[in-house]
């Protein structure tokens, strides 16, 4: 007699435990997940246009002001000059993320996996609007860091370097 209730008890918990579990799954399947940052290699393939046209601005090439600083793993640094930094499927360094280094579509945008999944008619609801406080968030900061003082001067040659270089092109036409 006690070997039947010692397994009708073992049965039972068995039972209750498998229950639990499907219902788990159950629940965790239908949680919504949070967009993450993608490739931006993912943004290029539907708007190259836009995709080459930002790479050569001073957004694109963000990172490398601070690649040139030596400053391109500071934590600081990196909220601004690359995108996503800290958060899921965000800038984590220049080797694994390369192509979140810099701003990119999704820094003002927001994370793209949302839009990356959405069927063509949604997926003008799943980008977000650029706003001035996103703007603000990184153009304040640099005043409240008068330390950067000489970091600035690779970032400052190289953009003079470029300036020359156009001149150059446009004199020689």
């Amino acid at each position: 007699m006690k070997k039947i209730i010692m397994i009708a008890v073992i049965a039972s918990i068995l039972t209750i435990g498998l229950y639990l579990a499907i219902n788990r799954q159950v629940a965790v399947a239908q949680t919504p997940t949070e967009p993450t940052y993608v490739p931006g290699s993912k943004c290029k393939t539907c708007h190259i246009k836009q995709f080459k046209a930002h790479a050569i601005t001073p957004h694109g090439t963000a990172f490398e002001n601070i690649k040139d600083a030596g400053e391109e793993t500071n934590p600081t640094c990196l909220h601004c000059h690359a995108t996503g930094y800290g958060k899921p499927g965000g800038f984590v360094d220049a080797q694994s993320t390369a192509d979140l280094a810099g701003v990119t579509c999704q820094a003002c945008h927001g994370p793209g996996s949302a839009h990356i999944e959405a069927p063509k008619e949604q997926k003008k609801q799943t980008i977000h609007k650029a706003t001035a406080d996103a703007c603000i968030s990184c153009h304040k900061i640099h005043g409240d860091h008068p330390e950067l003082g000489d970091k600035k001067l690779p970032y400052l040659k190289k953009k003079l370097e470029k300036l020359q270089n156009q001149i150059k092109e446009m004199e020689g036409k």
